[in-house]
C-alpha cells in the first residue's frame, strides 16, 4: 500500500510512494484525466515485488491535491510539477535510475516531457501506456473553435469528458480500487486544447526539443480495443520515432490496458513493464 505525503510547500501537490526494503530503480507516475496515483495501487505493489519503487502525484485538479477539478494546465506550469516530483525522487532515492511511466492524459504529458521538459534527459528511459494522441470521438469544428476561444477567456471552463468505467478495463479490478469518490468527469477547455493540440504537435514531430541532450528511448502500449484513444495515434508515433521506441500493442484490451479487459486482468501489461525496467538495468551492467 501506498503511504501519502506532501509534495511541495504549498500545500498544492500530494504525492504517494511505494517504497519497498532495497529498490534498484524507481518510477515516477504521471496520471490521466479525471483518476488520481492512488488507482495504480496494483502496479505499485508489483513494482515493489521486484525491487521497484514508484513515487506519483495527483495532478492539479485530481485526486487530493488543489485546484478546480479537471483544470490541469497551464502545461508549463504541469511540467514544472513534474520537475518537482523527479527533484523528490532524486532527493530520496539517490543515484538510483528514474523512468517517468504517463497513462492516457499522462502519456500526452509523457511524451511531450520527454521532448520540453526541464530534466527530460534525467529519465532512463519512458513508459506510454493509451496516450492522449488522437482520440477515438472526433472533436466538431465548432467545439475546436469553442474550445480556443474560451481558453483565452476562461482557460478553467469546465466540460465533461464523458469516459465511462466499461470502456476503462476489468471491472472487477476497476471497482476495488480505493478512494472513487476522487474521480470525476470534467476537463477544463484549456486542458483539452492542450492535449488535442501538443497530440498533434507529436504527429508532426513539430515540438522543438529542449536543449542538446538526447532523447530518451521509451516503451510506448496500447490496447486495440481501446474506445478513448486512438490506437492509430500511437502506431503513427511508433513509426515516426521507431529507432527508439518499443511499441507492443494488446490484442483485445481497453484504455486501461494495466487493468485488462472483461476476460483479461491485465497483469502481461504489467509485467511487460517491469521487464522494461529490468532490462534498461542490464544495459547499465545492473540486475535486479
Amino acid at each position: 500500500m501506498y503511504r501519502n505525503f506532501q509534495l511541495d510547500r504549498g500545500d498544492h501537490l500530494i504525492g504517494y510512494e511505494w517504497k519497498g526494503a532495497r529498490p534498484k530503480a524507481v518510477v515516477c507516475l504521471v496520471h490521466g484525466i479525471g483518476e488520481h496515483a492512488g488507482r495504480y495501487d496494483r502496479i505499485g505493489e508489483a513494482f515493489k515485488e521486484n525491487e521497484i519503487a514508484m513515487v506519483g502525484m495527483d495532478l492539479r485538479g485530481h485526486g487530493l491535491s488543489l485546484g478546480k477539478r479537471g483544470h490541469t494546465s497551464p502545461r508549463e506550469l504541469i511540467f514544472k510539477d513534474i520537475d518537482l516530483l523527479i527533484k523528490f525522487t532524486q532527493d530520496e532515492y539517490p543515484d538510483l535510475p528514474i523512468f517517468i511511466y504517463g497513462h492516457s492524459m499522462g502519456g500526452n504529458i509523457t511524451l511531450d516531457y520527454r521532448k520540453r521538459g526541464f530534466h527530460r534527459t534525467v529519465p532512463q528511459s519512458f513508459i506510454v501506456t493509451s496516450p492522449w494522441i488522437l482520440l477515438q470521438r472526433k472533436i466538431p469544428r465548432y467545439l475546436y473553435l469553442f474550445s480556443k476561444m474560451m481558453a483565452t477567456v476562461k482557460p478553467d471552463f469546465l466540460m465533461n469528458s464523458e469516459i465511462k468505467d466499461e470502456a476503462l478495463g476489468n471491472r472487477n479490478i476497476i471497482d476495488l480500487q480505493p478512494n472513487h469518490h476522487l474521480r470525476h468527469g470534467k476537463i477544463s477547455v484549456k486542458t483539452a486544447l492542450e492535449g488535442i493540440e501538443i497530440g498533434a504537435a507529436l504527429l508532426d514531430d513539430s515540438l522543438k526539443i529542449r536543449g542538446s541532450g538526447p532523447l530518451r528511448p521509451f516503451l510506448l502500449m496500447q490496447g486495440d480495443a481501446d474506445k478513448i484513444c486512438d490506437p492509430e495515434g500511437s502506431r503513427r508515433i511508433a513509426a515516426l520515432e521507431q529507432e527508439l521506441c518499443t511499441y507492443i500493442e494488446w490484442e483485445g484490451l481497453y484504455h486501461e490496458i494495466h487493468n485488462g479487459s472483461q476476460t483479461s486482468d491485465g497483469m502481461d501489461v504489467i509485467r511487460t513493464m517491469i521487464d522494461w525496467v529490468k532490462n534498461s538495468l542490464q544495459g547499465r551492467n545492473e540486475t535486479i
